[in-house]
């Protein structure tokens, strides 16, 4: 493949899988319509604008876990009805929850996460507003999954979400421990050989540290 980045090449030819959607689906118009509320719920002062270029809101908090660990609702959540049902049926018990926009012409760049299936900690991610240029690229892999579908993907590889489109792009994130249930959803392949998937993200974690630190390389998001 020509084009990539030195970050992108290690899985290559790997035959990993780095992405699937689940088996579960919610209907993207009362998602749609019930996040909307919960959006127009939350004063313009509330909402996070971590990592925003230009000041637009980037996230609103729906659920965290306090310093007890005890899980902590936020009235935006009485919203999405939708959502929570889809958590209990599917018995996933979230650690964090977020409404996370992505502004009109604003890139995640490139970085990487402890969030993968094949270890502890993972993130699902609810679409619920996609441009259709909008895509992810996780490792060499470019992906993009419609609204109310439940996806997941190996976060662990150097990953960016791009959305050089006129539109916003608007994802539920679900940061939860991994459980047999949440692998259950998914294709197995998407968890297996976690040995060399963390070997094939360290190569990539290193080539993409080399470039943060090389002035020839333009800069990328820090993780």
């Amino acid at each position: 493949m020509t084009g990539l980045m030195p970050w992108q090449e290690a899985t290559v030819g790997s035959g990993l899988m780095l992405s699937a959607q689940s088996s579960l689906r919610v209907d993207p118009g009362i998602l749609e319509r019930q996040v909307q509320a919960a959006i127009d719920s939350v004063p313009d002062e509330m909402r996070n604008r971590f990592g925003s270029p230009n000041g637009d809101w980037t996230a609103i908090t729906l659920l965290y876990r306090n310093q007890k660990g005890i899980s902590v609702p936020q009235p935006p959540l009485a919203h999405i009805p939708v959502l929570t049902d889809l958590l209990r049926d599917a018995g996933i018990d979230p650690f964090g929850l977020h409404i996370t926009r992505q502004p009109p012409g604003v890139d995640l760049k490139w970085h990487f996460d402890h969030q993968s299936l094949h270890l502890d900690i993972c993130r699902l991610l609810l679409p619920v507003r996609v441009p259709a240029d909008a895509f992810t690229w996780i490792g060499h892999e470019k992906v993009a999954y419609p609204p109310g579908t439940l996806w997941t993907g190996d976060f662990a590889m150097p990953h960016q979400v791009e959305n050089q489109t006129d539109q916003e792009r608007i994802v539920i994130a679900i940061d939860s421990a991994v459980t047999p249930a949440i692998r259950a959803l998914f294709p197995a392949s998407l968890s297996s050989d976690g040995a060399r998937r963390s070997t094939l993200a360290q190569e990539g974690i290193n080539a993409l540290l080399a470039a943060r630190a090389s002035p020839l390389i333009c800069p990328v998001k820090n993780s």
